[in-house]
């Protein structure tokens, strides 16, 4: 197994784990049932495939009920982009970006949204405008001074910046009633063009 993991293939290989797990078997005992190597095993469940639908095939025995909605899942295991509502499958999403990414950014000129105010402060930095209302305790803040007047990114859409030590990077946009993550190239440019300017002008206020 090669290649580099989507954030669906992330999510995929935890629901994988879990299932494992559930049933009782160690990854040791799994590689030896299937003959696999345990790298492989390890690798399967940290998102990593070369092809999800026949990999996928070894773990039916213990995927229960869970099948036919992991079969799917394997079907667009491979896509770089997500839409989900706002609930436990964007909770999921973030937890796993949250503990995995090297650096997170948020352009969040009018304040953070809440599904993002629990992210780790020592790795995460959140970009506002010099009146948005910010607890500086739970993440280190980059101020845009209103003296800064026409400022990049006044043509985007707030986002988060998800830098992966092991993929491309995952761009979240914080939609009203759904989520949108993409780890699709014009977006990434995008994300890295914005924050990379930002960073020319901005203001450090309270890094806890």
């Amino acid at each position: 197994m090669k290649g580099t993991p989507t954030l669906r293939g992330r999510l995929l290989g935890l629901e994988l784990r879990q299932a494992r797990e559930a049933a009782g078997v160690t990854v040791a005992d799994f590689a030896a049932r299937v003959q696999w190597t345990l790298e492989q095993v390890e690798q399967l469940e940290r998102g990593v495939s070369d092809s999800w639908p026949s990999d996928l095939a070894v773990y039916r025995p213990v995927c229960g009920t869970r099948w036919d909605r992991l079969t799917d899942a394997a079907q667009q295991a491979d896509q770089p982009e997500m839409w989900c509502q706002w609930g436990d499958a964007t909770r999921t999403a973030l937890d796993v970006l949250g503990r995995t990414a090297e650096r997170i950014d948020l352009f969040a000129p009018l304040g953070i949204h809440p599904a993002l105010e629990h992210l780790d402060p020592e790795r995460c930095t959140a970009y506002v405008l010099e009146d948005a209302v910010v607890d500086h305790n739970k993440v280190k803040v980059r101020v845009i001074p209103h003296s800064a007047g026409a400022y990049p990114g006044v043509e985007h859409h707030p986002m988060t910046y998800f830098r992966m030590p092991d993929s491309p990077a995952v761009v979240l946009y914080a939609y009203l009633h759904a989520a949108q993550f993409t780890q699709e190239t014009p977006h990434l440019m995008y994300a890295y063009k914005l924050f990379d300017q930002l960073d020319e002008f901005v203001v450090a206020v309270g890094d806890p």
